[in-house]
């Protein structure tokens, strides 16, 4: 039966099959400062949405000489191992077909290449201060050694004591960066492979927390004078406390040392040019890293009374607010070997290619978590709860050791005509996965997670699964007569669990994820206006992933008395779709002004969207929240970037409008639309140095957002006017200085 079944998933993956190859990568408009202009964070390119979440655990956004920056996005986050900047040679990005044929999940990715060489030598510098104190330094040399050999070193480092400036550390950003690369061209100049080797270290503790009212129609007020983005919200501990999950044994490690990547990246590039006009490309790329973090995220917060166990550090019994923190202490490492090649050529009218994937991982966490107290202040004291710092140990702990096979081949063909561009692509995975976790099997509930647990009194368990995985889609682009095109395409991807969503207490749904992605709309270009407008639809089936839910406890259990919010982590399977229409246009009005605009308007909605938890005190709860709207999730954008250019001086700005997003989801609650601006002056002194004025969130918007946990389930809002709550927030006001050297 599963043979029959294997035959016509192939089959209909074939009966499907339709194509987008690279080059038609270019009609996706989609403006590079809209992807990497970030509002929440300077150390990590800004994420466009389609209107899903992040396809799965697996979907890892950027890309660098042709492959992934990680092999997953989780735990080792690709941005805290990748920087553009001097050392690529290019960076753009690439549209959902070219992700599905290229990876096998849609969305919208970074693409980079890395410099690899020069044939005379050459310099850059970038360095950059920020009001808050932060320095940055980007540098790279390249140059020859003999001939046709080159090389090319760079490092990037970062200095950021963030705007909230905590007691403990003093800096919340140190980013280390370190590459070398030795590149040979051959064969006349036809023939280029390069070596390039990297190693990063960064420290980051994420801190844009604070209290605010939310005053119940979707704005926010200050809290106690309480100013996000200048006032610190970490109590002044050095140190994180976790039992570990493994042993049992309680251990105590520095928040720096908390909180610290590091990896070893050693990649081979080959690109070679046959006599015929075909080309083949290939790349290969080992990855040792691994990741220590555990800064404490929020819980909530909780009214404590004179009975509710909570004191200050000197023993004193506490009464009043009380802010909640989850502290997942995540042990992580991955040791990857990523290969791909690609075959091109050509045939009358046909542009082909050919590629394979070849993907070995080998990977795992020991997660242990805890939670943490203190009150809801600038520069709040920490607090105890039952004498404890830490409490509430490995509720959401989370263990595997696992590795991973993936193999892959995909196929294009772009056939080009005075009037018509079709392509379509096919794409076809094997997964192969196996390893131990601490899952629950069948019945026995040994591994269920509750205050104190870890692994002494759990046990061990295996898994081991096979799967097939694809991709297809298909576009055609009709010129109807001068710039006007009509277009269409679609995009059908499909991926099943990996061994990352075996770290719970459940094992994961086998069920495969399926994702569809439809477009329609018109192209225009002249001289002045190139313009796209698309009505598009997606839709996903089985998404996985994994949340906290609180519980008070109606009864006392696990050591903690009745009213105490407990917190579990459960796995979650459901559907969504969205159905949106963009339009992107980049408008040159006149000599020197450049104007991009992107409005999108589309609504996510959950499907299929049902979840019972049950709790150490017995309680099961039934959610169901099928046809909401998708939380934290906005239905409009509004991107209007407009730069002018004179004599020496060029003059920027970008405007981001983004609408109301879902506090909870029952839809009851939601923060209104805000703003993010950005604005800057760049001089030019030849073509060599340049000076640059940049300033983020000119308006210093707040850009407050967070969840209500204890609200997922209401309807009526009125018990929700003038809450207290604690959320994070975009970075203030922002003046950078810098300047830029290109020898």
């Amino acid at each position: 039966m599963k043979k029959y079944k294997l035959i016509i998933t192939i089959l209909s993956f074939l009966m499907t099959s339709s194509i987008y190859s690279q080059r038609v990568a270019s009609t996706d408009t989609t403006s590079n400062s809209a992807i990497f202009l970030n509002a929440a964070s300077d150390s990590k390119p800004r994420e466009v949405s389609l209107g899903l979440p992040t396809n799965s655990s697996s979907a890892v956004p950027i890309f660098e000489d042709g492959l992934p920056v990680s092999y997953y996005i989780y735990h080792l986050f690709p941005y805290k191992s990748w920087h553009g900047g001097v050392s690529a040679s290019r960076t753009s990005t690439i549209g959902p077909m070219e992700t599905a044929m290229r990876y096998g999940e849609i969305n919208n990715f970074v693409d980079s290449y890395n410099r690899t060489g020069s044939d005379s030598f050459s310099a850059r510098l970038n360095y950059t201060i920020g009001i808050y104190g932060q320095n940055k330094f980007d540098i790279n040399i390249a140059g020859p050694i003999a001939r046709n050999l080159q090389y090319s070193l760079s490092t990037y480092q970062n200095f950021d004591p963030g705007s909230v400036r905590p007691e403990y550390p003093k800096l919340i950003d140190r980013h280390q960066f370190y590459k070398g690369a030795i590149s040979s061209s051959f064969a006349q100049s036809r023939g280029h492979m390069a070596l390039v080797y990297q190693y990063v270290n960064f420290m980051s503790v994420q801190e844009n927390f604070g209290p605010f009212i939310f005053v119940g129609d979707g704005s926010v007020k200050s809290y106690n004078g309480f100013n996000l983005g200048r006032d610190s919200y970490r109590p002044p501990y050095e140190e994180v406390s976790f039992m570990d999950f493994m042993t049992g044994i309680t251990t105590t490690m520095d928040l720096k040392k908390g909180n610290t990547d590091s990896s070893h990246h050693l990649t081979f590039n080959l690109n070679y040019d046959f006599t015929n006009g075909s080309r083949l490309i290939f790349r290969s790329r080992m990855k040792i890293g691994d990741s220590i973090r555990g800064a404490g995220t929020l819980a909530g917060i909780d009214q404590a009374e004179y009975n509710s166990g909570y004191t200050t550090a000197d023993g004193n019994v506490y009464t009043g607010p009380v802010q909640k923190r989850n502290l997942m202490h995540f042990d992580t490492f991955e040791s990857s070997w990523m290969n791909n090649a690609e075959y091109h050529w050509t045939n009358n009218a046909n542009a082909f290619t050919l590629g394979l994937d070849f993907h070995i991982n080998h990977g795992g966490t020991v997660s242990s978590s805890a939670m943490f107290a203190h009150e809801v202040s600038p520069d709040p004291q920490g607090l105890r709860f039952n004498d404890a710092r830490y409490f509430n140990f490995n509720t959401a702990a989370e263990y595997y050791d696992g590795h991973e096979r993936k193999y892959a081949v995909y196929f294009a063909d772009e056939i080009t005509s005075r009037r018509l561009n079709a392509s379509f692509f096919t794409r076809f995975e094997g997964l192969s996965i196996y390893g131990k976790s601490a899952n629950n099997i069948g019945d026995d509930r040994s591994n269920t997670r509750y205050s104190g647990f870890n692994l002494t009194k759990g046990k061990i368990t295996s898994f081991d699964a096979d799967f097939l995985n694809g991709a297809a889609g298909a576009k055609v682009i009709f010129n109807i007569f001068g710039g006007l095109s009509t277009l269409a395409d679609f995009t059908f991807t499909r991926v099943h669990a990996n061994i990352f969503n075996y770290g719970g207490f459940y094992d994961p749904s086998t069920d495969p994820t399926d994702t569809y992605f439809t477009r329609f709309g018109f192209s225009f270009r002249n001289e002045i206006v190139n313009v796209v407008s698309q009505l598009n639809y997606i839709t996903q089936s089985n998404y996985n992933t994994r949340s906290i839910f609180p519980h008070k406890l109606v009864k006392d259990t696990a050591g903690n008395p009745a009213g105490h919010t407990e917190s579990v982590t459960l796995p979650l399977t459901y559907g969504i779709s969205s159905l949106g229409w963009t339009t992107d246009a980049m408008i040159t009005p006149c000599r020197g002004l450049n104007v991009h605009m992107q409005f999108t308007m589309r609504n996510p909605k959950y499907r299929d969207f049902v979840f019972s938890p049950t709790f150490s005190d017995g309680v099961t709860e039934v959610h169901d929240f099928s046809d909401k709207n998708v939380t934290n999730l906005h239905k409009v954008e509004l991107v209007i970037d407009p730069s002018y250019s004179i004599n020496n001086f060029r003059f920027w700005l970008s405007t981001r409008y983004i609408s109301r997003q879902y506090i909870n989801k029952t839809n009851s609650l939601y923060f209104k639309g805000r703003l993010e601006t950005f604005g800057g002056i760049d001089y030019k002194i030849k073509d060599i140095l340049k000076f640059s004025l940049n300033v983020i969130n000119l308006l210093n918007q707040k850009g407050a957002s967070g969840v209500i946990s204890s609200a997922d389930l209401v309807e009526d809002a009125s018990g929700y006017k003038n809450y207290l709550m604690s959320g994070t927030f975009i970075r203030p006001f922002t003046v950078e200085l810098g300047f830029s050297l290109d020898l």
